[in-house]
């Protein structure tokens, strides 16, 4: 260096040790105060292909940190209650699970379908009815879980007994037992295509919502409700009432 360059190095040195003692001590607070977002997030946020819109809101939103948890098992509702969780995409309520204090409102409408392996006799059928269960092996989630609930309520009501449930947590587990043949479920119609398996429509036709649930005091937090609107905003320009896409 010259004499010039040697002397500005040596003139400039507090103040660039000024300028990382003022990172030090400011960017942590920074980091403390920013806002945190827990969502557990259901299997068809995946199979509509809404994931990769979520991850864009976030990285528009550095402000926010975002933990993603996608626990088929989780009891998600009590987690809200306790605010251990912030919000939950497409999960199920059962009845006795609705209650005064969860907001939910719907994000994509879908036909209800009985999934199957796509060499099924039954594949290539315009529609099922529930009756047409009667004597199958189905999947469900675990005991007390509110797919599980739903299943007995169906078969109660429809007075269908099966030959054998399989119980599981997990998506993959579920999707593997329906390509094999071993059983089948009841899901929405993206499953088909996502998880290659065939989806024969329900009838009559029966709808099933891909919802956004928090608790009604929640809602009112701004990030919660910029995000919201943010996929609901994505959803009406993608998916018409009926769950057809635009």
């Amino acid at each position: 260096m010259t004499d010039a360059g040697v002397r500005f190095c040596r003139e400039a040195r507090p103040a660039a040790d000024a300028w990382l003692q003022l990172c030090h001590n400011v960017l942590p607070s920074e980091k403390q105060n920013r806002r945190k977002l827990r969502i557990v997030v259901g299997p068809r946020v995946y199979s509509n292909g809404l994931f990769q819109d979520i991850v864009d809101f976030f990285d528009r939103h550095g402000e926010i940190d975002v933990a993603f948890v996608t626990e088929a098992g989780c009891d998600y509702v009590s987690g809200l209650r306790d605010r251990s969780i912030d919000l939950a995409l497409d999960c199920v309520l059962s009845e006795d699970q609705k209650a005064d204090d969860l907001y939910s409102c719907a994000l994509i409408w879908e036909r209800q379908c009985v999934l199957m392996a796509p060499d099924d006799l039954r594949a290539d059928l315009p529609t099922l009815s529930f009756c047409d269960l009667q004597g199958s092996a189905m999947i469900s989630g675990l005991e007390g879980s509110a797919e599980e609930k739903m299943l007995r309520d169906t078969c109660r009501r429809f007075h269908i007994t099966l030959r054998r449930v399989y119980r599981s947590d997990g998506i993959a587990t579920n999707m593997d037992l329906v390509r094999s043949g071993t059983a089948i479920g009841l899901g929405p119609q993206s499953f088909a295509a996502y998880y290659h398996v065939s989806a024969v429509p329900i009838s009559p036709e029966t709808m099933t919502a891909l919802d956004f649930i928090c608790l009604k005091s929640s809602i009112r937090r701004k990030d919660i409700q910029q995000f919201r609107d943010h996929l609901l905003t994505i959803c009406k320009e993608r998916w018409d009432g009926s769950g057809a896409a635009i």
